[in-house]
């Protein structure tokens, strides 16, 4: 049976933690490109930084080759970028395997992830690549990955929980009483993986209801 790690990958070697750290925010990975024949490539988020700094911190970070601003305002930026593949064997890795990358933040010190993976040992063949590059992987929570069963609302276990919980804390009142780091805490999970997690949750609440009734 497939299994979900949430864990940590400290480096400060990896990709992206040089930029984090030098700009003291955090970067959220909002999707990866599959496929490694050429250049990996990720697209991230960060809010509250100006994008003339952003934009050169990315260009004294080595593993970047490219980065190409999809939105850039101070309140929230989103680029993608071109890594190295000299500086990105674990995160390649990850992708080669048979996982599916969840969520993930990038900070000064490595990557917070959030993974399925197909099982047990493809999660031990990550942790033993992630040993044999020096990246110190550190585990928080290991669990089976349930059976996408759903609700009366085409909703599952884990988006009714996240949306129940999103709205109990404030996440969707005007103005918010909690943001999404409140509640991915709370959750004990990653703002990406939280974030993917509403959305989809909301996509599929509209699909089952006011969408249904069309």
């Amino acid at each position: 049976m497939s299994v979900v790690c949430e864990f940590e990958l400290l480096s400060t070697e990896l990709p992206l933690t040089g930029v984090a750290a030098a700009l003291e925010t955090i970067l959220t990975i909002d999707d990866v490109v599959s496929g490694t024949a050429g250049a990996p490539a990720v697209v991230f988020s960060t809010t509250g930084v100006d994008p003339s700094r952003l934009e050169e911190a990315m260009d004294d970070a080595g593993p970047v080759l490219e980065h190409v601003p999809l939105e850039s305002t101070v309140v929230e930026s989103r680029y993608r970028v071109t890594l190295d593949t000299a500086h990105a064997d674990v995160y390649t890795r990850l992708v080669d395997l048979r996982t599916h990358p969840m969520g993930a933040v990038v900070t000064g010190r490595g990557w917070k992830v959030s993974a399925q993976f197909a099982d047990r040992e493809a999660l031990d063949a990550f942790r033993t690549a992630c040993g044999n590059t020096g990246v110190e992987f550190r585990p928080r929570r290991v669990f089976e990955a349930e059976i996408d069963r759903t609700d009366d609302y085409g909703l599952t276990a884990a988006q009714h929980e996240a949306l129940l919980t999103a709205h109990e804390m404030g996440y969707f009142d005007v103005p918010r009483e909690a943001d999404l780091s409140d509640v991915a805490a709370a959750l004990e999970t990653t703002t990406s993986a939280l974030s993917e997690r509403l959305r989809r949750g909301q996509r599929r609440l509209v699909g089952h209801t006011v969408a249904s009734a069309e």
